[in-house]
């Protein structure tokens, strides 16, 4: 059977959702993916094959990471495959138009278990690495900071459901008309996204800096390089304490990504993201009917 050319599967695989791509995306993971979407596609392998070896590969890079030199850098290429992986069971779905909510679900948690395996196993090995048990904070406090990030990005649409679609129908006018007070008339009218508001994510200077040393997906290719250098650079010390690149990469993780959370949550509350989007939700779910 002939291959489908990479042209025409970006048409049909990524282009689709390329509107909601973050920065990863746009700079790794749709060149990457594609290549082996092709792959799965020629052999006919089930995107849940995809799905199944993305959490595997992430959970077995993460332990990799405990045991230092050429295991850690074992480990990076296992956790970029993580990232790849989780692009192509999406993509490889939509070719066959086999995309299935219910593994949305499994999907979501599947990565809860690989980052929290991740800043667990680096946490341990900066501990062991340094002989300082206090190392393992910056661990702790990364971890947290790239779950609160996670759910702040879905906490609009989990609220929304839970106090107005999913309640009576007098707390759920009470609630509409909180989210619509002062709203223009125009934003109230229009179903779905008012135009702008999907287009394509294209950050420049320093927000695409910003945006790529904290995305957890491209930190996987630093830390890669930091595992590479390793295998030569000795340790050294860092305030008295000794650390590798790696190490001194979680620190400096530790730190810039609480920083970070803390920085979206007063954009969210000052630009009123949460309203925002809440209207957004009731817009598309106006005229939402089961037939």
């Amino acid at each position: 059977m002939p291959l489908d050319s990479i042209s025409d599967l970006r048409k049909r695989v990524q282009e689709p959702v390329r509107k909601y791509n973050d920065v990863a995306g746009l700079l790794v993971g749709d060149r990457v993916s594609i290549h082996v979407t092709r792959l799965f596609v020629a052999f006919g392998i089930s995107p849940t094959v995809a799905t199944l070896s993305m959490l595997a590969f992430g959970l077995a890079g993460s332990v990799m990471l405990l045991f230092g030199g050429i295991w850690a850098v074992a480990g990076f290429v296992c956790l970029f495959a993580y990232y790849v992986l989780d692009c192509v069971d999406g993509e490889v779905a939509r070719y066959y138009r086999r995309e299935k909510l219910a593994w949305g679900f499994h999907d979501f948690l599947f990565h809860l278990y690989v980052k929290s395996a991740f800043f667990v196993c680096l946490g341990l090995y900066a501990v062991d690495t340094s002989g300082v048990h206090a190392m393992f904070l910056f661990a702790v406090a990364a971890l947290i900071a790239t779950l609160f990030g996670k759910f702040l990005n879905d906490v609009g649409m989990l609220l929304t459901c839970r106090y107005v679609l999913l309640r009576n129908h007098e707390e759920r006018q009470r609630f509409v008309e909180e989210l619509c007070a002062g709203a223009a008339p125009e934003q109230l009218l229009v179903d779905g996204d008012l135009p702008g508001e999907h287009e394509l994510y294209r950050p420049r200077g320093l927000a695409l800096v910003r945006a790529t040393l904290t995305n957890f997906d491209l930190s996987m290719l630093l830390f890669l390089a930091a595992a590479v250098a390793d295998l030569w650079i000795e340790p050294f010390l860092i305030w008295n304490v000794r650390a590798d690149c790696k190490v001194a990469l979680l620190v400096f993780y530790g730190v810039i990504l609480p920083l970070d959370f803390l920085d979206h949550v007063q954009t969210h509350i000052r630009h009123g993201r949460f309203v925002r989007d809440a209207r957004r939700l009731l817009r598309r779910a106006h005229h939402f009917r089961i037939k």
